[in-house]
């Protein structure tokens, strides 16, 4: 885990310049001769759910990095495995990361729902104020290295500042020219860190795996709701007392937990995929119109709702980890946790 997040912040990137790349993008949608209000209107609908999307699913890995703390520190108190710290300040530090990338995305998403009222402006004053506001943000910006050279870098935050001011100057053609470029950045940014929030993701679930079948090994957990799927119908409850009958089911318990592992690791994947398609298709989409092509799209791409549901399951958990504190209290000594597979 200690590798994984130090990969992540060593190579971590202010992502400013994806807010940028799609407020560039709103500006000079709107203004490209040949688009429609319609077509503009959905792509601020599409772009503000994806946007959310985003947002949320930065949510959860902030979440889970926040569960993985907890968990470290429970190993700590019940089985001395020591959570140092450098630890702490890897988890500490990537979690100051994502919550960059999710203000981000929500400023994403602010930018986007401005967008719809911005297109039936006619006065000047509101497309000189918006633009004025993103070269406000693209001044504020310092691009640190992601897998890429220093001239894509220096290439990239020129391009931003000459869309910017050609969206000042009304020079409708050329920022449209470059918006392609641009919503590209967008998906592109995602896809360089994708592993790195899979990382994250498995962290977690190796260690809390790892603490679950430990409690069931040392027989700290109860093993009785196990047979309420055949009790509850007749309003029995279950009791276990017999020895070999909760060893049996411990067991059980242990590959649910393993199935369970993979089925979390496998979910997460499936939802950073599902969000790679859905800045690849907005992006896609936004330039058509910037080209002055129909949008036939009416509603956001449908991997935006798979994400939303992944990201979901979180929000519990959010509020519960708001208040979680790692326990006091120290706890008999028993064997170490288990290796997860």
């Amino acid at each position: 885990m200690v590798r994984a997040l130090s990969q992540f912040v060593r190579g971590a990137a202010i992502p400013r310049r994806r807010a940028i790349v799609s407020g560039v993008a709103l500006g000079c949608i709107c203004f490209a001769n040949g688009c429609t209000l319609e077509d503009a209107t959905a792509a601020s609908t599409q772009l503000t759910a994806t946007a959310s999307a985003l947002t949320n699913y930065y949510s959860a890995l902030d979440t889970i990095l926040v569960e993985t703390g907890q968990l470290n520190a429970l190993q700590e108190v019940m089985y001395g495995i020591p959570y140092d710290a450098r630890t702490k300040g890897l988890i500490a530090d990537t979690k100051a990361e994502i919550e960059k990338r999710e203000a981000l995305a929500k400023d994403l998403a602010n930018l986007a729902q401005s967008f719809a009222k911005l297109t039936g402006s006619t006065s000047p004053a509101d497309a000189s104020a918006s633009a004025s506001n993103l070269q406000t943000e693209v001044a504020s910006l310092k691009l640190a290295k992601i897998k890429m050279s220093d001239d894509e870098q220096n290439g990239m935050n020129t391009a931003v500042m000459l869309v910017v001011a050609a969206i000042q100057e009304h020079k409708e053609r050329e920022a449209a020219r470059g918006i392609g470029q641009f919503t590209g950045a967008l998906h592109d940014f995602f896809v360089k860190e994708e592993p790195a929030y899979e990382s994250i993701n498995k962290d977690y679930v190796a260690v809390s795996s790892s603490l679950a079948k430990s409690m069931l090994q040392n027989g700290q957990t109860d093993p009785s709701g196990s047979f309420k799927i055949a009790l509850d119908p007749y309003g029995l409850t279950p009791q276990v007392s017999d020895p070999k009958l909760r060893s049996g089911i411990e067991k059980l318990a242990e590959q649910e937990v393993d199935e369970k592992a993979n089925s979390l690791n496998d979910a997460e994947i499936r939802a950073g995929a599902d969000m790679d398609k859905c800045l690849k298709e907005m992006a896609d989409r936004i330039g058509l119109v910037a080209d002055e092509k129909p949008m036939k799209f009416r509603l956001a791409p449908i991997t935006v709702a798979n994400v939303e549901k992944w990201s979901s399951q979180f929000q519990t958990m959010a509020s519960s980890a708001a208040t979680a504190k790692a326990p006091a209290a120290t706890t008999p000594s028993s064997k170490s946790p288990a290796n997860s597979n």
